[in-house]
């Protein structure tokens, strides 16, 4: 499952808690409840979705697959140009990809991985896009592919 149809999945039910919470704390008007007795209540098929942005030109972190029995999965990650670190956490992820051509790294200088807390060298390869794989004892290796 990737990150558009978990957004897909979770965003309806925010809508519906948000909506839940103003109606809790008082702050429904008297033409929101008013309108509110005449038109049925939303359910999450009447709820519309915003589409994701098209443009993922900034995009340079993809999971690619989830841990076995885990309901998703997610991965985040960021730069420091000033550090030259790349620090990536997640959470039942079990392969994802890093796109470098995407991060203003600066290859002349020692370049940090983090990932999940682990700090290690990242080396420029001949290709740009980096597979990272989880192997049965919990480290995180780059596939050669």
């Amino acid at each position: 499952m990737g990150p558009r149809e978990l957004v897909r999945l979770v965003w309806p039910g925010l809508l519906i808690l948000s909506a839940g919470c103003q109606k809790k704390n008082g702050s429904a008007s008297s033409a929101d409840s008013a309108a509110s007795q005449t038109d049925p209540p939303k359910t999450s098929a009447d709820v519309e979705i915003p589409p994701l942005p098209e443009d993922d030109s900034t995009r340079w972190l993809a999971v690619e697959d989830t841990r076995r029995g885990a309901e998703g999965g997610w991965a985040t990650g960021s730069f420091d140009p000033k550090k030259n670190r790349i620090e990536i956490r997640t959470k039942d992820v079990r392969q994802f990809s890093v796109d470098v051509s995407r991060i203003p790294i600066a290859w002349e200088k020692l370049v940090i991985l983090s990932i999940d807390g682990v700090n290690s060298e990242l080396r420029r390869r001949e290709f740009t896009l980096l597979h990272f794989r989880m192997d049965d004892h919990g480290q995180w290796n780059v596939l050669e592919k």
